[in-house]
């Protein structure tokens, strides 16, 4: 183990930092950066090409787990914490002293494919949802995701739930949700509103030949009048014994799992 010297209180400003974007949505918003936590999702960012501002780990975690000397190569500073201080720090039960300082992101540019496969996600609130769809979405390889007023993509609680999905995947945020529909119906994508209406079709339809996209609404409100009659048609799942609804995440694993079965 080279020469190192280990920060031991929470008062250090490298420490106070971390602690606050890991804690605070305004610390994140305003500095434009986020934190993970963990070998496996650092691993997985610097893998998607992603370069740590700082990392901070303890002696003890890089000696269990010495992949980590990739993280901390990428890294363009790394500062080594006591076993202490990373468990008062962490947000989890318990951690592996490893977490990560990087900077928000989003695709400068995103071509429409008028054969792509597309997501879109409209006000879903809970972390573990988007997390979940997004880690979906990504392991069967869907072109984009876009986000409409849903809860924070940066949040650990999201970035947890996404196992990396969130870098494997273009996330793109945006305002306008209707405009986002017309912009893909405009190259000839055909966009489904999850919703039960009458003339709903079923999921099979998803996997027809063409450019494809779904849209998945809030986990209690669904999707809003205007934005399904925005969209190309609505489909549906169906149901069996007086079920009225799925979760989230699970109602958009099997529509995109339909969506990706397309040759």
């Amino acid at each position: 183990m080279p020469d190192m010297q280990v920060v031991r209180s929470r008062e250090n400003p490298h420490v106070r930092q971390l602690d606050s974007l890991l804690r605070r949505k305004k610390a994140r918003e305003e500095s434009g950066l986020f934190v993970l936590e963990g070998s496996r999702l650092c691993l997985d960012a610097v893998d998607a090409g992603l370069c740590p501002q700082s990392v901070m780990i303890t002696p003890g975690a890089l000696q269990k787990t010495p992949e980590l000397k990739a993280l901390i190569e990428a890294a363009l500073q790394t500062i080594w914490i006591d076993e202490t201080l990373a468990e008062r720090v962490s947000e989890q039960g318990t951690t592996q002293g490893v977490f990560a300082i990087l900077e928000q992101t989003q695709p400068a540019t995103l071509e429409m494919n008028s054969r792509g496969r597309y997501l879109l996600l409209h006000e879903v609130r809970d972390p573990g949802n988007l997390g979940g769809i997004l880690r979906t979405a990504a392991a069967l390889g869907v072109s984009a995701a876009f986000l409409c007023g849903c809860v924070e993509l940066y949040s650990p609680k999201t970035l947890r739930a996404s196992m990396g999905g969130v870098f494997r995947l273009p996330v793109v945020q945006t305002d306008d949700i209707h405009g986002q529909i017309r912009a893909l119906r405009e190259v000839g994508i055909e966009v489904f509103a999850t919703a039960l209406r009458e003339g709903a079709r079923l999921p099979a339809c998803l996997s027809e030949s063409g450019g494809k996209a779904i849209v998945i609404g809030n986990e209690g409100a669904g999707l809003p009048e205007e934005v399904v009659r925005e969209c190309t048609g609505s489909v549906a799942i169906p149901m069996q014994g007086g079920t009225q609804s799925l979760n989230a995440a699970m109602a958009a694993g099997i529509l995109l799992w339909e969506m990706m079965k397309y040759d």
